[in-house]
């Protein structure tokens, strides 16, 4: 009786069990999908820190460290640090079309050019640079190379000193310069303009400033002292100065930095760099025009100025070719500073077809302000002109431009 109770008893609970397992079975089958929750920062990490995070490794392996992957990529370019000389620097004022030129030498000849930056551990700028502000190291500071009148008051070294915490009091984007073009320095650029960078950006403006026109000696690998032609931090082989019509940059500026047209006013930004670098004038007085003419007459003045110390060549932009460019600038030269850029540029410019683009002159496609929009002649650059406080028929302006015009290599009397 005993073996039959358990007998019975193991059947009643296997036939309880295999109900139990369909009904959960059939549940499962009907039962709606688990819904699974992703965390949202995972998501933003996955998609966008990663691949941020990755290329900024890329950065430092190939740009600060490329020793630590030479043994898979053996040809790989040496690091170029701050102090490491680069084949060529070019100045040009504001809307010479610094821009275009910057595109082409790295489009059409495969050269590391960058356009205002000059910062190579983070940036592939190691051949040059093409830069409005990097002028300003043949530019005379004012109260130091040159006395000048200025609306500051004090000594010639605080008059100096005034312009430079002008230069540098709040961040100015629309006119192209921030400290990092320099160097990568003590601050973030996660961090907004404050303290840090005020600081640094004072630091580099007056290193900077006519740096092009002071020599000095450093002491090289062999213990001599070794004459530089400056004693800017950061040395370029080569130094061009790139120029325009004169008229043409004006109507440009004029486009870009005038409020309201012609007779509108100038933009905060450009009166504070043009009257930090130019005390001489006042531009917040001028109309919009003359701001611009007196701005293109003075930085192009100086930059001619320094052609005996430290500007090695010019070239007109309407009239140049990238492969001229790259000759003036000395890439084909047996002494270029990488000579992997050398054999690219002579491998570009040497070949059969001269209807490559690098053998063409520029087009502009860059940084087109001035579609159409302004057209300017010699009379508008007359005193009570489009907005001017000058007395009628003041020619000042005038005169300066066409004089400027013909130093450059212009035709004035077009």
């Amino acid at each position: 009786i005993s073996c039959a109770g358990s007998s019975e008893s193991t059947v009643a609970v296997s036939t309880s069990s295999r109900s139990d397992s369909k009904e959960r079975k059939k549940t499962a089958a009907t039962a709606p999908p688990a819904v699974t929750h992703k965390n949202p920062l995972f998501v933003i990490t996955a998609v966008i820190l990663m691949p941020y995070a990755l290329y900024n490794a890329y950065l430092y392996l190939f740009l600060q460290h490329p020793e630590l992957i030479s043994f898979l990529y053996p040809t790989i370019r040496p690091a170029v640090k701050v102090h490491d000389s680069r084949q060529l620097l070019i100045v040009g004022t504001i809307s010479s079309g610094t821009s275009q030129v910057a595109q082409d030498l790295k489009n059409n000849l495969g050269l590391e050019i960058g356009h205002e930056n000059a910062e190579t551990s983070w940036s592939f700028v190691r051949d040059g640079t093409v830069s409005w502000f990097h002028g300003i190291r043949y530019i005379p500071r004012p109260g130091m190379d040159v006395n000048v009148k200025t609306n500051n008051s004090g000594g010639e070294n605080i008059s100096f000193l005034s312009q430079v915490k002008d230069l540098c009091r709040e961040l100015q984007p629309q006119m192209g310069f921030h400290p990092f073009m320099f160097r990568d320095g003590k601050c973030s650029l996660r961090q907004s303009w404050g303290d840090c960078w005020r600081g640094e950006c004072e630091d580099i403006v007056q290193e900077e400033w006519g740096c092009g026109l002071r020599s000095r000696n450093d002491k090289r690998d062999d213990n001599e002292l070794h004459q530089r032609r400056d004693d800017c931090e950061t040395p370029f082989n080569k130094v061009l100065h790139q120029v325009r019509h004169p008229l043409r940059t004006i109507e440009s500026l004029v486009a870009k930095f005038c409020i309201g047209g012609v007779e509108g006013k100038v933009q905060p930004s450009f009166l504070i760099f043009a009257n930090a670098l130019f005390p001489q004038h006042n531009f917040s007085e001028m109309s919009c025009i003359e701001a611009a003419g007196y701005y293109v007459d003075e930085y192009n003045s100086a930059i001619v100025g320094a052609r005996e110390v430290g500007i090695d060549d010019q070239f007109q932009v309407e009239e140049a070719t990238p492969c001229q460019i790259a000759k003036a600038a000395g890439f084909m030269d047996s002494d270029s500073v990488y000579s992997p850029s050398r054999d690219r540029v002579l491998k570009v410019c040497n070949s059969e077809s001269s209807n490559s683009a690098a053998n063409q002159l520029m087009k502009s496609t860059e940084n087109r302000y001035n579609k159409g929009l302004v057209s300017l002649h010699w009379e508008d650059l007359l005193g009570g002109k489009n907005g001017s406080r000058k007395k009628a028929g003041d020619d000042d302006l005038q005169k300066r431009i066409k004089r400027l015009t013909r130093n450059l290599g212009y035709d004035a009397t077009l």
